[in-house]
């Protein structure tokens, strides 16, 4: 049994040398050394060698492709002359990247500072050492973009395959993998063909997850109905929290996508860093396993989602009528509820002059509540509610044989989308073959046709893009349809159901305050501009 770092040191000379002791533990899984095993076999070499190890420092779970660990704060102290040197257990430990190897030996050396391996016995100090210790590192960064290159063709083969790059359950589904245990077969284990199936139990509860998502709520509520309501855990048997919703959900595995990284990308995710794709490079593609949701439920979350990443954490659950609607018309800033003596919320100001100063917003704003929401009302009498006896009795009615153009954007859309899934499946045949059989085809054939592929594809998506871009702008009749009743229903609704019809109608109100006069004489004139969904945003150019 190792003895406790304090036992240890008193069993050393207080006039040894002082040494920093580093750990690291790889995310590699062959590489993973317990820290346990280190430390001893570290101390071991500091009784050996008669050093003293004054510290720790600890890296679990990091990547020594990068320098971005623990082991900086050791180099400083080195440099500070808290200690000589750095020992670790191999020198692969420091870092497997013969650039920040060189760099970060050079900043000890500077300075005196030496690096030493508990289990690897060179001496730097002479050109066979030198020798010795750079030809290990030169294998240390070998063997890691050796394992690296086959991660990246393991990934490549299961993107072709429609399999997310690592093969774990998923919530909703039931993962048959492909290695599965068998004592009766050669070698005990067993191959089958990897898939996914839908769960029984728990698929409709994640399709209910993303309807009360698009219905409004929060990733925490959906994180408490999971675990208290329902007693559900997650697939590795982990409590459900909200950052581990919202990462399934965005993933859009449950719609028979995978999200998966640009493998063209030049930002090094998961070599460097992991902390997702700095480029935002992340892609959306067809996956084999069956979808839970259909594709017009994970359009409405994407869409869901655009729209609260642009929308204040105090304004997605609409307390006022105004919430989330009222601009200042001199700034474009938000215009948000304050508190007085009278009443909570009953005025609108400017934020940013209220809170970033006159530099932000020079004039402000300073306005009723109650003034913004009459003149909301009035903008419904006066350009929905007139409408709407003049509606036809059925979306149909009147119309004759002329062609809808929505139902017209649809078959486009979805001629489209058949187009793409041709294209798909082309380059997965040619990726697949040219994996399964590498020498089938010249290099040169091979990229070509690819390249091909994947530019009618982009060419196809853009194409989609535009579409439903199109169809997310609404018919003016589609719209006002909306609005019947709610004139008439005004006083009996509450201020949370105002806000969703109108939030349906308008993009925004403005308010815009003059000043009127001069001194304290003066006044702050309001005049008041709706923006409804079916006109082009005239504030489409911010």
């Amino acid at each position: 049994m190792t003895p406790p770092p304090d036992t240890f040191r008193s069993t050393q000379s207080l006039t040894a040398e002082p040494w920093i002791g580093y750990i690291r533990v790889s995310t590699w899984k062959e590489e993973k050394i317990s820290d346990t095993l280190q430390r001893t076999a570290i101390e071991q070499w500091a009784a050996r060698t008669g050093r003293r190890i004054v510290d720790w420092v600890i890296d679990l779970d990091a990547t020594g492709r990068n320098f971005k660990r623990k082991i900086m704060q050791a180099i400083t102290r080195v440099e500070a002359g808290e200690a000589r040197g750095i020992a670790v257990w191999r020198y692969s430990r420091f870092g497997r990247n013969r650039t920040g190897n060189a760099v970060n030996l050079a900043r000890l050396e500077a300075v005196g500072g030496q690096l030493e391996s508990a289990t690897e016995a060179t001496d730097a100090r002479t050109a066979v050492g030198e020798l010795q210790r750079e030809m290990i590192f030169a294998f240390g960064n070998f063997e890691s973009n050796r394992a690296g290159e086959q991660w990246r063709e393991t990934h490549e083969y299961r993107r072709a395959m429609k399999l997310p790059a690592t093969g774990r359950g998923r919530f909703g589904y039931i993962w048959h993998p492909r290695r599965v245990p068998d004592p009766e077969a050669p070698g005990g284990v067993r191959l089958q063909t990897e898939r996914y199936e839908l769960h029984a139990d728990h698929a409709p509860i994640v399709e209910e997850l993303y309807e009360r998502k698009i219905a409004g709520d929060g990733f925490g509520a959906l994180a408490h109905w999971l675990n208290d309501e329902l007693g559900i855990r997650t697939s590795r048997g982990n409590r459900w929290g909200i950052n581990t919703v919202q990462r399934y959900l965005d993933t859009g595995f449950a719609a028979g996508l995978l999200h998966t990284h640009d493998p063209e990308c030049p930002c090094k995710l998961g070599q460097e860093h992991f902390s997702g794709c700095r480029n935002g490079r992340m892609l959306y593609l067809p996956g084999a396993q069956p979808p839970i949701i259909t594709l017009d439920q994970w359009e409405g979350y994407q869409k869901h989602r655009a729209e609260t990443r642009v929308t204040a954490p105090r304004a997605r659950v609409a307390t006022y009528t105004t919430t989330g609607l009222a601009r200042c018309g001199n700034c474009r800033g938000t215009a948000v509820a304050r508190s007085s003596r009278r009443a909570r919320g009953d005025t609108l100001v400017c934020y940013n002059h209220r809170n970033k100063g006159h530099g932000a917003c020079e004039q402000g704003l300073y306005v009723a509540r109650a003034k913004v929401e009459a003149a909301l009302l009035d903008w419904l009498r006066r350009e929905v509610a007139d409408d709407l006896d003049a509606l036809p009795p059925s979306p149909d009615a009147g119309r004759g044989e002329a062609v809808d153009p929505a139902a017209r954007i649809a078959q486009q859309r979805t001629r489209t989308q058949a187009e793409i899934a041709k294209v798909e499946a082309a380059l997965d045949r040619l990726v697949t073959d040219h994996v399964m059989n590498p020498d089938k085809y010249p290099a040169e054939s091979f990229e070509r046709v690819r390249d091909q592929l994947a530019g009618r594809k982009a060419a196809l998506l853009g194409e989609l893009g535009n579409l439903s871009a199109v169809e997310e702008t609404p018919q003016r009749e589609q719209v006002v349809s909306l609005a019947v009743g709610v004139v008439e229903e005004w006083k009996t609704l509450e201020p949370r159901a105002k806000n969703a019809i109108l939030k349906e109608l308008v993009r925004r109100i403005v308010c815009t305050a003059r000043k009127v006069g001069h001194g304290k004489t003066g006044r702050l004139d309001v005049s008041f501009e709706v923006h409804p969904v079916w006109e082009p945003d005239p504030w489409a150019d911010l």
